[in-house]
């Protein structure tokens, strides 16, 4: 054998080895690109088929469109700043998304290929804990499986997605001593919600206490400083409120301290109503229960799990909602954690079983995997009826001032001003709630209405009644019609 060839000899084998190191994370590879592909593609068809309600679709859209166009991001479908509804400065990370492709189903596949990614680190962790790749992959899929997960990424767009994705590196950070990388997604999750202290304070006093006592109190005080902030001062920045405060019954957290100590039973008859002690069935059943063998990591997200079951706000306990997202990542880390901390090798086998079996289990009867009993209610894209809409929407000049029909907004959100019938005709859901049933001063201002042919509803029918005579029809298809002001 001359040099040459001896010298190739360990190249190939080093090559050959390496082949078969990364072979065997292709299962949850696989894993997450199969979820990725599976709600990417379900989500434009539900967006395409006019399944996609614009309260929360178009908020985002319109307000990330306005921005990559360097306008003032104030929603027209809300009546107020987007920031002032939630303080989501992090959508600003994905103006770039729309210099390149400005559409909707951008937002949405991001949204799905960012929670499928959140199983990344999950896998990571658990691989270094368990030192098991058959195990680490189960719990990865225990998270993807994971039913409140897959019916929160088909509500529309939120930020939730940054949220869960931010959590698990943090997590995976935060446990395995990353305090520099730890610290930075704290920092972007600042940014997501005014809410996120609910997670970030008890994360800081899990790394005080097992970590790093210095870097856990700068956080913890950094979370109360910018709770403070994000929660009260920017809103009055802005010269708004936050509409979604006032929430927790009693009259707040006082209120429930002082039913709980001189009205216990009313409290109790509270939390077993609205089907609260289902929904915490629901979460904590998804990943098995395994991890109250050693509960400490999954605890991190015991305050957001605590003020869902608690709000007065039903949508916050119930799985189909995006509140109940950004406790997964906690809880299947949480269960990684727990696993681990099981002395035998065949205890940590049987504990990874136990908790897959009933994430595929909780899979089947409320999530929305192809094997799942329930589908996603929605028209084909090729539909009669959604062939009908496109021809009518078509039709309807880019720089219209519209009131549209509420499945239609979220296709013609691309523009400075759109309105979700039957604003500003008589307001509805409309800047703080406050002009609600009003006719907006700006109403003449509309030039263009795109609604069905027979509105049903007592109040819509006499709404357009109305306004009807200053306006005619310039395009029709089935029972969709776009109208425009008479000259």
């Amino acid at each position: 054998m001359d040099v040459a060839t001896s010298m190739r000899a360990p190249a190939r084998f080093a090559a050959r080895a390496l082949d078969r190191r990364l072979l065997v994370h292709l299962p949850v590879a696989a894993l997450v690109a199969a979820y990725a592909l599976r709600f990417s593609v379900l989500t434009v068809s539900v967006y395409d088929g006019y399944g996609t309600p614009p309260y929360d679709m178009s908020i985002p859209d319109q307000g990330i469109w306005l921005l990559s166009r360097f306008h003032a991001p104030f929603s027209t479908v809300m009546g107020r700043n987007v920031m002032a509804d939630h303080t989501s400065f992090i959508f600003a990370l994905l103006v770039p998304l729309f210099w390149i492709y400005p559409h909707a189903a951008a937002l949405l596949v991001t949204q799905s290929l960012m929670l499928a990614a959140a199983a990344v680190p999950i896998y990571l962790y658990a691989l270094r804990r368990l030192d098991s790749v058959p195990m680490a992959t189960a719990l990865a899929a225990v998270y993807l499986f994971n039913p409140a997960l897959q019916n929160g990424n088909l509500e529309q767009f939120h930020v939730e997605a940054f949220t869960v994705l931010l959590l698990s590196v943090g997590l995976f950070a935060a446990l395995e001593r990353r305090l520099v990388l730890l610290t930075a997604c704290v920092g972007l999750l600042f940014l997501c919600k005014e809410d996120i202290g609910l997670v970030c304070a008890p994360l800081a006093l899990w790394v005080a206490w097992r970590r790093s006592r210095r870097v856990g109190a700068w956080l913890l005080a950094a979370t109360i400083v910018w709770s403070v902030v994000a929660s009260s001062v920017i809103y009055a920045m802005i010269g708004m409120i936050n509409v979604h405060t006032g929430r927790l019954p009693f009259g707040g957290v006082g209120g429930i301290l002082r039913t709980a100590a001189t009205r216990p039973g009313r409290l109790f008859s509270y939390l077993r109503s609205g089907g609260r002690p289902f929904y915490l069935w629901q979460m904590l059943s998804s990943v098995g229960l395994v991890l109250f063998r050693a509960p400490e990591v999954a605890a991190i997200c015991i305050l957001t799990l605590t003020v869902n079951v608690v709000t007065s706000f039903g949508y916050a306990h119930q799985i189909l909602y995006h509140y109940s997202m950004p406790p997964v990542p906690v809880l299947v880390m949480g269960t990684v954690f727990a696993v681990g901390a099981l002395r035998s090798a065949r205890a940590r086998a049987t504990a990874t079983t136990f908790a897959l079996a009933c994430s595929i289990a909780a899979c089947y009867a409320w999530g929305l995997a192809p094997f799942s009993r329930h589908t996603y209610p929605h028209l084909s894209p090729s539909s009669v009826q959604v062939h009908a809409i496109d021809a009518v929407l078509s039709h309807l000049p880019a720089n219209a001032v519209v009131s549209a029909y509420y499945p239609y907004v979220a296709h013609i959100d691309h523009r400075l001003r759109v309105y979700m019938w039957p604003n500003p005709f008589r307001a509805q859901y409309w800047d703080t709630f406050r002009q609600e049933g009003q006719r907006l001063p700006f109403a003449n201002q509309i030039d263009w209405l795109v609604l069905p042919t027979d509105l049903s509803a007592a109040d819509q029918a006499s709404t357009f009644a109305s306004i009807a005579p200053a306006f005619h029809i310039v395009a029709r298809s089935g029972d969709v019609a776009l109208y425009e002001r008479n000259a």
